[in-house]
């Protein structure tokens, strides 16, 4: 193991803590490194990270010098944090963890994993001179260690839905108040396409701290073409007509998230940094995130995706639907135990004809004959369970060759990093399989 990841892993035992005054202490310590660059703050269910990508993106476009900082990695922890386009090295998070654990043994400070972790991509933000840097939130939002910025350019929130519930509460409207947590006073914040109860909890919180509100579906989002490959969107706001973009960004729920970004950059423009239209069309075109609705292979052909709660599911129904993929479905799936397994199959399962089930590595995995059970379930009688990720993707391609089918690779996130690990796409993935957690 890289020294540096055994460190980090050695945080794992304080768990998740609510509340901001450990994260605020620290940052205070280590001289509030992220008051040294503008953010966009961003919060939501499903899609936060492909809004961070396309948000980024745009920027970077621009020469802005910026940074995006996202979790979980799928792959290696140098994934979260990403300066001009290039993940870091292990050198400047060695170093910055350097200056953290010093502050920390200096000030009596016990932070936790991910508050560890942010302060990290502060100080390497600040030291590589960043002016912009895009923001993810990990987890909430109201009490998450992203949450010491005082004032964002914009904060915005994506889609939604039930997911983490044990933290977040049991309806929209309780996840919803903590996504709005992000909300600052006055500063403007942008919420994305999601259910009218949500936005009635976010309207709420910005009119009680005078934040302008913009709703990203006054953007509209033409699609004129869909393959397997991608998409061609042209965007189309209150405030301008953008250039149609032909985007690797696959699935109709990716056209709500290119509306959702692009409100979020004009905003920008209010600011002083106004985003060119040529701008965030090349941003569009040039965009990359893994592991959603990503096709990974021609023949046959085969998807990855890492959704793993029902609203994500529905929306890759959706998607892989919109490019004319309705039925002779292989699916290949791993979820963690502590995730609403059930109710997600249910809403891919009328695409599937046959299913197999396969560890993850780690410790919150679903047994692969528990996930068959519960496959068979969802209505799809021919799950089978097995031994590694490996067998089901060779049984799954093997099943699509001989029946003019498509193979999905869905679940969680740990599933995503391992099969893209095995082919190699992003490196060798991290020895030590907590640290993709959160």
């Amino acid at each position: 193991m890289r020294p540096f990841l055994e460190r980090l892993a050695n945080r794992r035992h304080f768990g998740i803590r609510p509340g901001l005054e450990t994260m605020r202490a620290l940052c205070a310590a280590l001289g509030n490194p992220e008051e040294s660059f503008a953010v966009i703050h961003i919060a939501g269910t499903n899609g936060k990270g492909s809004v961070a990508a396309i948000c980024e993106a745009a920027l970077r476009t621009m020469g802005v010098p910026v940074a995006r900082y996202t979790s979980p990695h799928l792959v290696r922890v140098n994934e979260r944090f990403v300066v001009n386009g290039e993940p870091v090295s292990d050198v400047a998070l060695g170093r910055a963890l350097d200056t953290v654990e010093a502050v920390c043994a200096r000030e009596g400070l016990e932070p936790t994993f991910f508050e560890v972790l942010t302060a990290c991509a502060w100080l390497v933000f600040r030291e590589a001179g960043a002016r912009v840097v895009v923001c993810e939130v990990g987890m909430g939002g109201r009490w998450d260690a992203t949450n010491t910025i005082e004032a964002p350019l914009v904060s915005v929130i994506t889609h939604v839905a039930l997911d983490h519930c044990d933290i977040l509460g049991d309806t929209v409207e309780a996840i919803a108040a903590e996504k709005a947590g992000i909300i600052k006073e006055g500063r403007p914040v942008v919420m994305g396409a999601m259910d009218a109860r949500a936005k009635a909890v976010i309207a709420a919180t910005a009119a009680r701290l005078h934040a302008p509100l913009f709703d990203a579906e006054t953007v509209r989002v033409t699609v004129s073409r869909r393959t397997l490959h991608g998409q061609t969107l042209q965007c189309s706001s209150p405030m301008c007509d953008y250039p149609a973009a032909l985007t690797r960004l696959a699935g109709t729920f990716q056209a709500e998230n290119a509306a959702t970004a692009l409100c979020a950059l004009e905003r920008l423009g209010e600011q002083g940094l106004p985003v060119p239209p040529k701008a965030f069309a090349e941003a569009l075109r040039t965009v990359s995130w893994p592991g959603r609705c990503q096709l990974i292979a021609d023949d046959p052909p085969t998807f990855l995706d890492g959704g793993h709660n029902p609203d994500a599911l529905r929306a890759l129904r959706e998607a892989l639907k919109s490019m004319h993929v309705r039925r002779r479905v292989a699916l290949v799936c791993g979820f963690c135990g502590d995730k609403a397994v059930g109710a997600a199959l249910r809403e891919i399962a009328p695409l599937v004809s046959a299913a197999w089930a396969v560890p993850l590595r780690n410790e919150r995995g679903l047994a692969p004959e528990s996930l068959a059970a519960e496959l068979r379930r969802a209505g799809i009688p021919a799950a089978t369970p097995m031994a590694s990720v490996e067998e089901g993707i060779e049984a799954a391609t093997a099943w699509a060759q001989d029946n003019q089918g498509t193979v999905l690779i869905c679940g969680s996130l740990f599933l995503v990093g391992e099969v893209l690990a095995l082919r190699g796409d992003l490196g060798d993935i991290d020895p030590s399989e907590g640290l993709r957690a959160h």
